[in-house]
């Protein structure tokens, strides 16, 4: 999870990647920033917004009619992601972002291990990921 690449680098990374890999890349960032925010909160300095809004990004592109099951479990563990970042931000205290963490590395290693599945690739085709800034 290296970012501190090139923003150049990165857009032809994000412009290029398939939609799973699009996927495992949003996982990747918010990741990070919600180790950021760990740090920054156990310096009584903190932002979550920009992971909550990665977050909200793949809450809101699950496709829960031909997800079925698999979404719905998504968006539940989702739910409780966010919740998660809203308890840490309002109470300042990390193992909410810890859980978080936990579940988002989990997940990521999920879609990381089916990134490179064509035929699952090809599947998920119609996943839609908005413009969101996964840069910085």
């Amino acid at each position: 999870m290296d970012t501190q690449q090139p923003k150049s680098y990165k857009k032809l990374q994000v412009e290029t990647a398939s939609p799973i890999g699009l996927v495992v890349m949003l996982y990747d960032r918010a990741i990070v920033l919600l180790n950021k925010a760990r740090k920054e909160i156990d310096e009584k300095q903190y932002e979550v917004d920009k992971a909550s809004d990665i977050i909200l990004e793949l809450l809101t592109t699950l496709d829960k009619d031909k997800g079925g099951e698999i979404a719905s479990s998504l968006t539940n563990l989702y739910n409780f992601i966010l919740r998660e970042i809203t308890d840490a931000n309002s109470s300042l205290k990390t193992k909410h972002l810890d859980n978080a963490c936990k579940i988002l590395s989990e997940l990521r290693e999920s879609w990381e291990s089916v990134k490179d599945n064509k035929e699952i690739d090809a599947k998920s085709q119609d996943h839609i990921v908005n413009n969101l800034d996964i840069s910085g």
